[in-house]
């Protein structure tokens, strides 16, 4: 007979390894430590994950998914280029304000030159993302022609993030990520993209 999964274990198993992650980063955080910090056998969390890779893809999935849904909707408002670069800032910022723990995590990630976690199918996700925004600023010709997805890429995963890294840790980051501070990261970024 099978074990049963407690799904109160598996989110302790989560939080720990967010928690693990963050203070010490993809590569410092093994299974053993995350087990331990979780209060279960490290045989009780490969029952649930094969590895720590697919536990950091659980987790990362969720954000990922939300950050999607807010983009499709934006895609599907016929905005302009620039309003769906201002939408990603916004919709990050957001996230940060409404789950710190998690946005951190995600930022140790991001910058972790040690994480190879990235599946090939967020990869693919993520290029179609941005390749839906390079084409319409090219349509509306709002963005130079010579600009590539890899480019758009690079300026929307550093430039927010890094503000965002920046801003929560200060005390009064909710007052920072604001509307004000969104619309002047998103013309920074459009403006290394023209």
């Amino acid at each position: 007979m099978a074990r049963k999964i407690d799904p109160k274990k598996i989110e302790k198993v989560k939080k720990a390894a967010i928690e693990m992650m963050i203070q010490y980063g993809y590569k410092g955080a093994s299974i053993a430590n995350i087990a331990k910090k979780a209060g279960v056998s490290t045989g009780y969390l490969y029952r649930y994950y094969s590895s720590k890779e697919a536990l950091v893809e659980d987790l990362v999935e969720t954000y990922i998914k939300e950050t999607k849904e807010g983009m499709t909707k934006t895609f599907s408002q016929n905005k302009s280029w620039q309003e769906m670069i201002y939408d990603f800032v916004w919709i990050l910022f957001q996230k940060a304000k409404e789950d710190l723990f998690i946005m951190k995590f995600i930022i140790t990630l991001m910058f972790e030159s040690t994480f190879e976690g990235k599946s090939q199918k967020k990869e693919k996700e993520l290029h179609e993302c941005m390749q839906k925004i390079v084409d319409i600023g090219l349509i509306r010709k709002e963005i130079n022609e010579k600009v590539t997805v890899e480019e758009v890429i690079i300026v929307l995963t550093t430039i927010p993030f890094m503000y965002v890294a920046q801003k929560i840790e200060k005390e009064n980051y909710k007052e920072l990520l604001n509307e004000k501070s969104a619309k002047r990261i998103a013309e920074i970024c459009i403006n290394a993209l023209k």
